[in-house]
């Protein structure tokens, strides 16, 4: 899983991720929404795994997946919030107005779960929807050791006054819960999680796209 990691991180997204972010972590206006939405992105994965898992497949680091996730929701919404208290932007819910592009987020995530359950169309159904959870997270896992470390030093250089050091520990856990899964679930996973990866990387950047979009139009509109 590391090299898949290492992959992304030397992708042109994560170089134009770290970009974005240098235009928006520095106006509490604009950063109030986003983190907003990126606790969005972590509400949206936590339902997407209550639908997924069946009982007789969740053990105790399924449900601390759960809660993990969840949690993270729950920090992001905070430092969300204490960003528009002290800005003036109301993100006391999910609404598009009070994220940033918080819409094309969600759709980001839900094609990502459309790819991935197309790419295992050939299963049975009883072990589709535990391998879509499986396959899924390791993308989006990949995808969370890429982007939050980047998130947490530019926070750091701008005296954002939170850290996000925590969920890149989480996140970093639950990579390799998922690579075990993956192992024992799934004989041919590298064959079904390398093209997964390459549509989220495409995914990921229709979705930058949108952040820059709503950026210019907060900025210039």
């Amino acid at each position: 899983m590391r090299r898949y990691v290492e992959a992304s991180a030397a992708h042109e997204n994560a170089a134009r991720t770290e970009r974005l972010l240098e235009r928006i972590v520095p106006h509490p206006r604009l950063h109030a929404r986003f983190v907003n939405t990126l606790a969005r992105l972590e509400y949206v994965g936590v339902r997407k795994i209550l639908k997924s898992r069946r009982a007789e497949r969740l053990d105790l680091d399924g449900i601390q997946h759960i809660l993990d996730e969840a949690v993270h929701t729950l920090r992001l919404k905070k430092a969300a919030a204490a960003l528009g208290q002290a800005s003036g932007v109301d993100v006391a819910t999910f609404a598009a107005g009070a994220t940033l592009a918080g819409d094309a987020a969600e759709n980001y995530l839900q094609a990502l779960d459309h790819r991935a359950e197309e790419a295992l169309g050939d299963l049975p159904p009883g072990d589709r929807a535990e391998a879509n959870y499986l396959l899924t997270s390791a993308a989006i896992e990949v995808r969370a050791q890429v982007f939050y470390p980047v998130y947490d030093r530019m926070l750091k250089a701008h005296d954002a006054g939170f850290s996000v050091a925590a969920i890149t520990k989480d996140e970093d856990r639950h990579l390799d819960e998922m690579a075990a899964g993956l192992g024992a679930n799934l004989s041919d996973w590298p064959r079904r999680l390398e093209p997964l990866l390459a549509a989220e990387e495409a995914l990921f950047a229709r979705f930058l796209g949108a952040v820059e979009d709503a950026v210019a139009h907060a900025t210039h509109g």
